[in-house]
Parts: C-alpha cells; structure tokens; sequence
C-alpha cells in the first residue's frame, strides 16, 4: 500500500505525480503536520488516502517552509532524531517463537524452523527472528530521510495543489 499524490493543476511533469509506499509517508506526513502545524490544517486526512490535499497557494506555502527547513538543516536535523529515536526503542519479542528462537507451530515443524539456528549453514531457527527471540520495532520500518522531503517539495511547488490518493 502506498499514498500516490497527484497534482491538481501540474506546472510541470514533476508536479503531476509524487508516491510513497506507506513506510515512507507516515513520516513524512508526521514530519509536515508537526513541524508546519499552520500550513497542514488545510489537509486533514494526511495519513488516509481518501482524497484530501492542499490547494495551489497552500501547496506553495508548503514549498516554501520546506525548501526553507531543507536549506537551514532542519530536516536533517530532524532525520538525525527520528533514527535516533527509532534506535533506542527497545527490540520486542518474536511474536511466531515467543522469544524462543524456534519455531513449534505446525508451519515451524514442516520447515524446519523447530530447531536451533545452525551457525555454519544458517539454517534451522524461528524465520521471524533469525532465531533469536527478538525483532525490530515496528517503528523500524518507516524510514525518513532529507532526499524524499526535498523529492516532495519538488513535486508540490510544481503540482497546483494535490490530492492524495
């Protein structure tokens, strides 16, 4: 699943399309709503695509705080805390072992997942956790970084207002 972001009325072909798996644009979008708070009211579904957008002179205000926050480090800035954050969340308990590192289910069995994870061959182990009992966050999954800001600001000072589908 993924946000596909179309233009309203696109100056140019960058402003006609802007997508984001929705690993990517939860961030993003968190990233918009809270540090340009004023500017994001006009959407009110940013996490939904259901539709909603921004008209062409809030997509150029947009635009315009971000390219500013691009140019100053703040996005940066903000990316730095965000992985640090992410980071510092605790690893959580392999929900298919049970923090046991194998597998007894019925699918574990059949594939050999019921046994200890073989060093040497790589084998054997809860699938889910490489048979060590722990996983990621799910926080872990939704990266942010500078590049698909400064991706989207292209796209939404080009893009008459947008809609996200």
């Amino acid at each position: 699943m993924g946000m596909d972001v179309i233009g309203k009325d696109p100056i140019s072909e960058v402003g006609r399309y802007f997508r984001n798996n929705v690993w990517w644009w939860r961030p993003l979008a968190t990233y918009i709503v809270q540090e340009h708070t004023l500017l994001a009211v006009g959407c009110s579904h940013w996490q939904s695509n259901s539709g909603d957008g921004l008209n062409a002179e809030q997509s150029q205000a947009l635009a315009d705080a971000l390219d500013a926050d691009l140019a100053s480090g703040k996005v940066a800035q903000w990316a730095a805390e965000y992985a640090a954050e992410v980071a510092a969340l605790p690893r959580e308990t392999c929900w298919l072992c049970e923090g046991t590192g194998v597998r007894t289910d019925d699918i574990g069995v059949q594939h050999g997942f019921n046994k200890p994870r073989d060093p040497e061959t790589g084998r054997g182990g809860c699938n889910g956790c490489s048979g060590i009992g722990t996983t990621e966050p799910p926080a872990a999954s939704y990266p942010f970084d500078v590049d698909n800001v400064r991706e989207f600001a292209t796209f939404v000072r080009a893009s008459g207002g947008f809609e996200i589908w």
